[in-house]
């Protein structure tokens, strides 16, 4: 039989802390931010931030992404909970706990995953798009925005650098099959960097 365990209507931010201390494994869904659902299990939590270690498809963890609490719109107790806990152990796919990773804001978020992986993605909320995600290096952290060193999707370093303001940033990722397998192909960038011009200068 399989077990579900309920959460009481007392707030996101409580629920998240239930899920946080009985290991139970959520479907999260960010519906102002980004269509689908989040599947893992909630590994830190900070007033306004939780830290999900993230569950594909294929029953593997699949890296961690930080998501803003405010943002959630519903979550649950996934009903098929017996059955991800036993897959994932069968399998071989431990539960990783990042240690000390710090949820104060992004900036904070962003240097933890740095440290935690090679690359991370960025994702911007842009208009009615939803997320779009930038890939790279955290080149450094300014007053309002996150500087990353970035990879196209063909692995590729830019010369440059893009800055990425806090206010739109939706969820910051790292450590997942994804990344790594842009890491093994593209290696460290070898180029100096150099700021990328804003839009409005003219190139002569």
């Amino acid at each position: 039989m399989t077990t579900v365990v309920p959460f009481k209507a007392r707030g996101v931010r409580a629920e998240l802390r239930d899920a946080l201390e009985q290991r139970v494994p959520l479907r999260i869904q960010r519906e102002r931010v980004q269509p689908g659902v989040i599947h893992g299990y909630v590994v830190a939590l900070s007033r306004e931030f939780c830290l999900i270690a993230e569950v594909g498809d294929a029953m593997r963890f699949d890296g961690h992404i930080a998501i803003a609490v405010a943002d959630i719109t519903s979550l649950e107790a996934d009903p098929s909970r017996e059955f991800v806990d036993k897959a994932l152990a069968l399998r071989g796919e431990p539960l990783l706990v990042p240690q000390g990773f710090n949820l104060d804001d992004w900036a904070a978020i962003a240097r933890s995953a740095a440290a935690c992986a090679p690359l991370i993605s960025v994702n911007m909320v842009e208009d009615d798009e939803g997320e779009i995600s930038y890939v790279g290096q955290l080149a450094s952290v300014e007053a309002n925005a996150l500087v990353l060193r970035e990879l196209d999707p063909n692995a590729q370093w830019y010369p440059d650098t893009g800055a990425y303001e806090f206010e739109a940033v939706g969820s910051i990722g790292f450590g997942s099959g994804y990344l790594d397998a842009l890491w093994q192909v593209a290696g460290a960038p070898g180029d100096p960097l150099k700021p990328r011009a804003p839009m409005s200068d003219t190139v002569h």
